[in-house]
């Protein structure tokens, strides 16, 4: 059986020839280091698939996969990158890459992907001519489960599939569907936001499709309704969970037959509308309990992407801090403040209940209100979920010993060093030797045998040291 070839380009040796030496007994390997020697190979040759980088001499991966996007038999190419954000992630998806991976990789991730092409999972030979500038600020997230979000919103860019958006409040389901519609045919449309929740029961149905005039008391004039201002464009209904089941059957309608019908109205309205809907509840639990409708839950559910907690992606937590400081530096006119070592490391321990939204309003909290230019765990303690949470004993757990140390040693260097104090080895040591006997004392109750024992040393030493730092004891030692 004649082998099927695989290209692979990336200006790092060491890892074409790991990727060769991975794939050979299947495939026939040819490589390539810069742009122009893929396009040369591209053009005389049929690839099962090529394994990109992004970054490469002469011509840029970006543009070999948008030459490979023009032939009648695209093959199914694989981006890799080192740069693992979301514009990167979103944009090679909507130009048609068929996966994308980050560097470092594991070698089963490789194997996964040459599975799945082989199963043709009905991904490939995407066509996406649309290519707009994405602000890499609106979501942040290098883990690997935000880039398959990110992978995902590049797959829905170029149709007008409804998706339902899950996850605990506070984790962004807003941003992922203003990122979904931002990326689509219609980003030049209306993105129309209903919170259902925040709208009376009674006034929601004419917030959703409009009134006519003298439908209802008080409607003293014709109103068009949220779905009518969002024609053409995509409509995000947030918390759809709370809606009432009878305007479930009406949102059914919508769906399917691509038509409205205002309050006091018995003429349909036909709307061109892509809905996106996001609930923190268990739908289908809902739906076996009968106050959620089924048909409606399968027509809103056609795409899923779940959003995790922010619990359960804290490798994020470092670069979605540095963003917010960044983010309100310049919202407040003030200097961009650094986040200490113990800081991030008490970020990194604690649950957030509130996920990314508690994350973004504590940071805003102590950059107004902690004088110093590096935020400290201190600053957050009581910030932090109301100070619940045990956060004080779950900060001296986690609190490395040598940053503790390190952060008081340096604001100590800080008070002193206009001074007239020349000897700040000797001073911070005896200072430091001070407070530890002092403190082992306090401990045990001025018992010398055991204070002695404690600090390794003998009775005597320990009265010279008590002398010599003029500790104020309370019992004869």
């Amino acid at each position: 059986m004649k082998k099927h070839k695989i290209l692979i380009v990336d200006d790092e040796q060491s890892l074409v020839y790991v990727l060769k030496k991975l794939l050979e007994d299947e495939f026939v390997i040819e490589t390539a280091s810069d742009g122009e020697e893929a396009l040369s190979y591209i053009k005389n040759n049929r690839y099962f698939a090529i394994f990109l980088d992004i970054r490469i001499p002469k011509i840029n991966g970006m543009e070999v996969l948008a030459y490979t996007r023009k032939l009648d038999d695209k093959p199914n190419v694989i981006i890799m990158t080192a740069q693992n954000t979301m514009v990167n992630a979103i944009d090679a998806m909507k130009k048609g890459a068929y996966d994308y991976i980050t560097k470092p990789f594991e070698l089963d991730e490789i194997l996964g992907i040459i599975e799945k092409i082989k199963k043709n999972d009905g991904l490939t030979d995407k066509k996406f001519e649309k290519s707009e500038d994405f602000l890499d600020t609106l979501l942040v997230g290098k883990s690997k489960i935000m880039q398959e979000v990110f992978k995902t919103i590049g797959k829905l860019s170029h149709n007008n599939i409804t998706v339902l958006i899950l996850g605990e409040s506070g984790t962004g389901k807003e941003l992922i569907a203003r990122a979904i519609h931002l990326n689509s045919v219609r980003s030049d449309k209306p993105f129309i936001v209903v919170n259902t929740p925040s709208i009376p029961s009674e006034l929601l149905e004419s917030e959703l499709f409009g009134h006519e005039k003298g439908s209802y008391t008080g409607a003293n004039e014709k109103k068009e309704g949220k779905f009518i201002s969002a024609n053409g464009g995509t409509i995000f209904l947030d918390e759809i969970g709370d809606m009432p089941l009878n305007l479930q059957a009406k949102l059914l309608r919508a769906i399917q037959e691509k038509e409205i019908e205002p309050v006091g109205s018995n003429k349909p309205v036909k709307i061109d509308v892509r809905i996106i809907a996001a609930t923190n509840k268990n739908l289908k639990s809902m739906v076996k309990n009968a106050k959620f409708r089924e048909d409606l839950y399968y027509r809103l559910n056609v795409i899923e992407i779940t959003l995790p907690p922010l619990r359960e992606r804290k490798s994020d937590i470092p670069i979605l801090a540095d963003f917010f400081i960044k983010k309100f530096s310049q919202e407040l006119n003030m200097p961009e403040k650094q986040l200490g070592s113990d800081a991030l490391s008490l970020l990194q321990s604690y649950n957030f209940p509130g996920n990314i939204r508690e994350l973004e309003n504590a940071i805003r909290r102590c950059m107004v209100m902690s004088p110093s230019a590096v935020l400290n765990s201190d600053d957050f303690i009581e910030i932090l979920n109301n100070g619940e949470n045990n956060l004080k004993d779950k900060k001296t757990e986690i609190d490395p010993f040598e940053d503790i140390i390190k952060r008081k040693i340096k604001n100590y260097i800080e008070k002193v060093k206009d001074t007239e104090i020349n000897d700040v080895y000797k001073s911070i040591m005896g200072l430091t030797e001070k407070i530890i006997i002092e403190e082992i004392l306090n401990l045990y109750n001025f018992n010398q045998l055991k204070v002695s024992k404690l600090l390794g040393i003998n009775r005597n030493t320990l009265r010279k040291k008590v002398n010599e730092y003029k500790i104020n004891i309370k019992k004869q030692i």
